[in-house]
């Protein structure tokens, strides 16, 4: 594929307090020019995905004279709110753990089922500038969610998943640089790498290593050079720069596996409307 093809050969994400937060973004790429031109908008957020994703997702074309290399390069902006990311990190964690691709509706149907009203409870939580839900209909989705969770014990899991966390991580170490994380689920274990930035080529081949290893196909065994993911395809890696630790959990918490503001809502939404018609 041409790297000018790419909707994502580089992005970023934002996370918002607020949907209007949301679209105030949205209006600003639109009205202000500089050096990029929006190409597409796909609005998760008025019409979520089938999995019930939400998501504003901004498509940009880079323009530079000066680097025209990068000319033409597309670069995609993901913006949501608080609510919606902690709906993600869910779907990633239990994805994660699970070995199934839930983000992208391939799994279990009671897994999917289950995410699919956790969505619109969140969704009516947010009391969004929209809404697909039905108001009548939240007790039967509170209802959905609390005979799901008793099948699947989804909170006794995800509270589990995150307290059995074992997290490498040096809590003395106060440094930015590069930070190499190494999910493995079975364990469940965190390894973190840290790499100082003038050592940034080094951090990049250990991150090349780690995703060679790390089998990209869920019925192929770990190949016997990398015996500490031995026949494990749950593995994920992933190479960000940071602050520090502390910012590393705030960006990436389905690296963590922590899923308590999820968690915390849902229980909240089946107390309040389970009862209600």
């Amino acid at each position: 594929m041409r790297l000018s093809q790419m909707q994502d050969i580089g992005g970023c994400r934002a996370v918002f307090t607020s949907i209007d937060s949301v679209y105030r973004l949205k209006a600003s790429y639109l009205n202000r020019q500089g050096q990029y031109e929006v190409v597409h908008i796909a609005d998760y957020i008025r019409s979520p995905k089938p999995s019930g994703y939400r998501s504003l997702h901004i498509v940009l074309r880079y323009k530079s004279k000066k680097y025209p290399q990068y000319d033409n390069v597309l670069l995609e902006v993901q913006a949501r709110t608080l609510t919606q990311h902690a709906w993600a990190t869910a779907v990633e964690t239990v994805g994660a753990v699970l070995g199934q691709a839930l983000k992208s509706s391939e799994g279990e149907e009671a897994w999917l089922s289950y995410f699919q009203s956790a969505s619109l409870a969140l969704e009516y939580i947010e009391k969004p500038i929209f809404t697909t839900i039905i108001p009548q209909s939240l007790g039967v989705i509170a209802r959905t969610l609390a005979r799901l969770d008793k099948e699947l014990q989804v909170s006794k899991k995800l509270s589990s998943y995150r307290d059995a966390l074992r997290a490498t991580e040096d809590k003395n170490l106060k440094k930015d640089g590069y930070f190499l994380l190494v999910l493995l689920p079975a364990q469940p274990e965190l390894q973190i790498m840290h790499f100082p930035k003038r050592n940034a080529e080094e951090a990049y081949r250990e991150y090349e290593r780690y995703e060679r290893l790390i089998p990209l196909a869920p019925d192929n065994p770990q190949i016997p050079l990398f015996p500490d993911l031995a026949n494990y395809t749950g593995a994920q890696a992933v190479l960000v720069g940071a602050e520090s630790f502390k910012s590393l959990r705030e960006s990436y918490p389905n690296y963590y596996l922590d899923t308590e503001h999820f968690l915390e809502s849902i229980e909240n939404f089946v107390r309040r409307y389970r009862r209600a018609p």
